[in-house]
């Protein structure tokens, strides 16, 4: 016979599988109404710690004979991007989730994706922002508040995504990548291993200087400057930044608590220190209405919403300040990452980018090219397209149906959506799906962007940057919810091209025995090696060494 202790030992997870169980069927019974393809996921995908382990232990039960192999296909994060338009074009532009936790409705079909992002505005079809609680660490934000809440906040913010933010981004972007390319042609032919790094160093600068006004040179490697005194601006938010699982995890107060724990006590700092930051430069800007009007960047134009319109309130404006530049750090260099590597891969695509680069921009200075060249450059902004399209770092978009269920069109058939359901815009999906690219939508081609315009002299003055299907490429989200600094990504990424790609070029570091040829080849492998950790980014991007070398 069981001892108590044994019994009290197994009730509780005996208890908890039964109630997955139960969850399970009875979400079952009501997915089986829809009339959609049913995929049984036994564990959800919110589920917190499957979501650290199951890249560890799929290699173990992979084997076992579940649902035709669904369970090792769908069950971990990030098989979206393994998938691809794979399980649409076998189970057709919709299918469902049967979990323990919620049902979730996996779409591809542009007409669909459309009407939602339209009917969100209508209170349809909601973002879930339960599932973004996580970013209210320095307080209610953008991505965590809905309702008046979010209407109210929505207008504060957008003022703040302006054209002179953007001619700042663009000018500190040239700045930067002229310091950033100065820094890898000095690993001469032994190539640079720190791209990854490199970029998040550029990313965060950029951000520093758009959001804060704070202005850094370059530094190499992303290694934080060494000091025994506080963290500057930049390195207390690149340390956030670059920790961000364990802040949203824990808190910023149970960071402190614990900071006896190696590798805790610095990051605890770097987010008391930040928040001190942000209230020192808000009670700044609210006592100075002239540094507001003369500086312009994100902050000063969220405390003036708050001081002068009465419309955010302090814990708003530290809030939104943290989120967008999480939203636009991490996004940002990962893209970078991924361009730089398929460059490197695909010469013919740099000398064709650096033709536009070279024929728009005059002078040899970066620091005198104007914003207005950015309209310009529709090849650049066409490298950018694509990356993002087959490398998003977002896999999906989320929304769902809350307390009503909601009639969807779905190519020719209508379907109920129940109440309570997740509904997932598959991206990875929905920017590789034939019906939408054609054969060659899983290859990696910039110019599928560009159409000249008929007329006479030089075609390149007659490119226009064309999205092939417009409903199908939402990179940046569509609708009330859109990203508001989808211009500022865009901005960036160009200028940081136009100021490396003008008079150098990229390619791979050849290992011993291999050719040209194979050595690109490897580099794709590198790019192919990707994974989801807190976004869609390589696992391993030292592998790719890169050198850097003069035009001709």
């Amino acid at each position: 016979m069981a001892s108590p202790l044994a019994l009290a030992l197994l009730l509780p997870p005996t208890l908890l599988f039964l109630s997955s169980v139960w969850c399970l069927f009875s979400n079952y019974l009501i997915a089986r109404n829809v009339g959609l393809p049913i995929i049984i996921v036994p564990i959800s995908p919110e589920n917190p710690l499957w979501m650290i382990l199951a890249r560890h232990i799929l290699p173990i039960v992979q084997y076992i004979p579940f649902g035709n192999g669904y369970f090792s296909r769908f069950c971990h994060v990030g098989w979206e991007f393994d998938e691809k338009s794979k399980s649409h074009l076998e189970l057709g532009d919709a299918f469902m989730f049967v979990t323990p936790g919620k049902n979730w409705v996996y779409l591809c079909d542009a007409d669909a994706i459309g009407d939602i992002n339209r009917r969100e505005r209508q209170g349809e079809f909601a973002r879930p922002v339960e599932l973004l609680a996580m970013l209210d660490v320095f307080g209610p934000n953008l991505s965590t508040v809905h309702g008046q809440d979010w209407q109210r906040q929505r207008k504060c913010t957008a003022a703040t995504f302006t054209e002179h933010t953007n001619a700042v981004v663009w000018a500190e972007s040239l700045r930067q990548g002229k310091q950033m390319l100065e820094y890898w042609k000095l690993a001469g032919s032994a190539g640079v291993r720190s791209t990854a790094k490199d970029v998040r160093t550029l990313a965060l600068d950029v951000l520093v200087k758009a959001g804060f006004g704070k202005s850094f040179d370059f530094e190499g490697s992303g290694k934080m400057r060494k000091s025994n005194g506080p963290l500057s601006y930049r390195d207390a938010l690149g340390l956030i930044l670059h920790n961000a699982i364990p802040i949203f995890a824990l808190g910023p107060r149970l960071l402190q608590r614990l900071s006896f724990v190696p590798g805790l006590g610095r990051l605890g700092e770097a987010t008391v220190q930040f928040k001190k930051y942000m209230v020192d430069m808000y009670e700044e800007s609210k006592q100075n209405p002239q540094i507001r009007g003369a500086q312009g960047n994100l902050l000063t134009s969220l405390v003036q919403a708050s001081v002068e319109d009465k419309l955010i309130s302090q814990e708003e404006v530290l809030g939104n300040m943290f989120v967008f530049n999480f939203a636009g750090h991490d996004t940002t260099a990962h893209t970078l990452a991924y361009t730089f590597t398929l460059l490197a891969a695909h010469p013919e695509v740099q000398d064709w980018m650096a033709e536009e680069i070279n024929y728009v921009v005059e002078g040899d200075d970066p620091l005198q090219w104007s914003y207005d060249l950015f309209p310009k450059l529709n090849r650049t902004l066409a490298v950018l397209y694509e990356t993002v399209r087959l490398y998003d770092p977002l896999l999906s978009i989320v929304k769902g149906t809350e307390n009503q269920p909601a009639r969807l069109k779905i190519g020719e058939k209508e379907v109920v959506i129940p109440a309570h359901t997740r509904v997932i815009l598959n991206l990875n999906a929905l920017h590789s799906h034939p019906r939408y690219w054609g054969d060659d939508g899983l290859e990696w081609n910039p110019s599928r962007w560009i159409q000249v315009a008929p007329g006479d002299g030089p075609s390149i003055d007659r490119e226009q940057l064309v999205i092939p299907v417009a409903k199908a490429f939402i990179p940046w989200g569509e609708g009330m919810r859109a990203c508001p600094g989808k211009k500022f990504a865009q901005v960036e990424h160009v200028a940081a091209m136009t100021a490396i790609f003008r008079d150098h070029y990229v390619v791979p570091v050849n290992q011993a025995g291999e050719n040209d040829a194979q050595a690109r080849s490897r580099v794709l492998d590198v790019v192919k090696d990707t994974g989801m950790l807190l976004l869609l980014q390589m696992l391993h991007p030292e592998r790719a060494a890169l050198e850097w070398r003069k035009r001709a």
